[in-house]
């Protein structure tokens, strides 16, 4: 997967997205996605030939479980030949109801060298 894949399919849900960690003071509204970087790795492609795998971090984060926009962006996933795993955990507000954080990852091969990150 490329990057630009990663962010039409993220941007398919109507979901507001931005490419950060996912902060609390970002939970004003919901639902939300975030999605960055934390894993820049080169791996052996062909012969002596390296390429770069970025592996990215996907969170949603919602008020209620299994919304249909985390549906919505797992069937866009599943279209287009991803299947990551889903994980959920039910976190608890100091100032109303409980939010519910879905989050997966995702591998973007990306070159490096050129500067664009796609």
């Amino acid at each position: 997967m490329k990057k630009s894949e990663l962010v039409k399919l993220i941007e398919s849900t109507g979901v507001t997205a931005r490419e950060t960690e996912l902060y609390l003071e970002d939970l004003k509204t919901f639902p939300k996605i975030a999605y960055w970087e934390y894993i820049i790795e080169d791996v052996m492609a062909s012969g002596d030939d390296y390429e770069t795998v970025v592996t990215y971090q996907v969170s949603f984060a919602s008020r209620t479980a299994r919304p249909t926009e985390l549906l919505t962006l797992k069937r866009a996933f599943n279209a287009d030949g991803y299947h990551p795993v889903i994980y959920h955990e039910t976190l608890p507000a100091t100032n109303g109801p409980a939010w519910h954080h879905y989050y997966f990852r995702v591998e973007i091969t990306e070159d490096m060298d050129d500067g664009s990150g796609t």
